[in-house]
């Protein structure tokens, strides 16, 4: 008779257990969140935009070697970031995000992410959800010409100081340079030391215009199309061209400049 009421006992335990865990698990699955508020449901951004080169000329995205168009989007309540990244061809282009208030910042990248230019930050623009936000269209200035920065060496401790006190003795210096399979390229060079500016060097390849020695630690830089070139560089000891090198360039598009050092040769001729 006990054993039958402890059996019994135990049974209605176990029971009441099974349905004590059944409820739990039916909570937790079914009315868990049933109180939450559905999500909201995202805004959408369009961007269109066109691109100049630095005169103010409509051009193209090959033309300035730009890949795409990147869009940052701060949101002021929260902080966080929104990227968006547009194909450069694709204008006008949209994108969702999470609705609110957002700054924004617009750029002009090449393939490896250099920025090329950029445009006006977009402020305190507010996206609604489930609605289009059209954006300001904007305007990229970018440079559609390759950069070259030269420097000139010799073998001598440095190119300007006499040949008595190990330099190269070079009292003037030319430079042309030509477009392979072409003509002059009748580039104007900024001569810089540092961040100082010396002067400019502009290219005649009829008559090139003797400047004075130019030292190794200083720069030639100009913009141009980014194509094959030839470099004519003459290191003068007086009248005579003692110190001469003539470099093949490949300048690039824009986005890397061309940096290169011209390695100039002494000549074994008379008066060096």
């Amino acid at each position: 008779m006990l054993i039958n009421t402890e059996s019994r006992i135990l049974a209605f335990a176990h029971t009441s257990i099974l349905l004590i865990l059944t409820g739990l698990i039916a909570f937790a699955s079914g009315s868990g969140c049933g109180g939450c508020p559905a999500p909201s449901p995202p805004g959408s951004i369009s961007l269109a935009w066109s691109i100049t080169d630095l005169s103010g000329q409509p051009t193209g995205c090959d033309q300035v070697n730009a890949q795409s168009v990147a869009v940052q989007l701060r949101n002021r309540a929260s902080g966080n970031v929104v990227a968006a990244t547009f194909p450069c061809p694709s204008s006008p282009s949209t994108t969702q995000l999470p609705a609110g208030t957002y700054d924004i910042s617009i750029e002009l990248h090449a393939a490896d992410g250099t920025r090329l230019a950029t445009a006006p930050d977009q402020a305190g623009v507010t996206i609604v959800a489930g609605q289009l936000t059209q954006l300001t269209p904007v305007t990229f200035a970018a440079n559609t010409k390759g950069s070259l920065v030269l420097s000139l060496a010799t073998a001598a401790t440095t190119n300007c100081q006499p040949t008595g006190m190990n330099g190269a003795g070079i009292t003037g210096t030319t430079i042309t340079l030509v477009i392979n399979g072409d003509g002059c390229a009748p580039v104007t060079f900024i001569r810089s030391l540092g961040t100082t500016q010396r002067g400019t060097y502009t290219v005649n390849c009829s008559s090139p215009a003797v400047t004075t020695c130019i030292e190794k630690d200083e720069t030639l830089t100009t913009n141009l199309a980014a194509q094959g070139y030839t470099i004519h560089v003459r290191g003068k000891i007086g009248a005579v061209d003692c110190w001469r090198a003539d470099d093949l360039l490949e300048v690039p598009p824009p986005g890397k400049p061309l940096t290169h050092t011209v390695g100039l040769a002494r000549q074994n001729i008379p008066g060096c």
